[in-house]
């Protein structure tokens, strides 16, 4: 009756071995596929990506610079039309903004 036992464990014991070996085997060519990767080419869109972001960073900059120094002109423009003696309504029309915005200016000059 033990040896019975002891065959139906190996028994046992050799299909688990069996079922793991084949599981690796199909891990194995799986994971294969991942090596065979073009990873030179991989690399070099990374590259051009962060090139990308990097010039979308100064564009952006560039942008801030240039709506700054858009309102500064714009502030400047209400200014001297206010001097003038424009009303908040006039210099909206021909600046082509909204009266809140001129009014908002004229108010921050104080």
């Amino acid at each position: 009756m033990s040896e019975v036992l002891i065959w139906n464990f190996l028994i046992i014991f050799l299909i688990l071995d069996i079922i793991i070996i084949i599981t690796l085997i199909v891990f194995y060519f799986k994971f294969k596929k991942i090596y065979e990767l073009p990873w030179e080419e991989i690399k070099e869109s990374i590259e051009r990506a962060q090139e990308l972001v990097k010039k979308l960073r100064e564009i952006e900059k560039e942008k801030k610079t240039y709506e700054t120094q858009l309102k500064t002109e714009v502030r400047e423009k209400v200014l001297l039309l206010a001097n003038q003696g424009y009303t908040s309504r006039d210099i909206a029309r021909r600046l082509k903004i909204t009266e809140a915005e001129v009014e908002l200016i004229l108010a921050s000059k104080k």
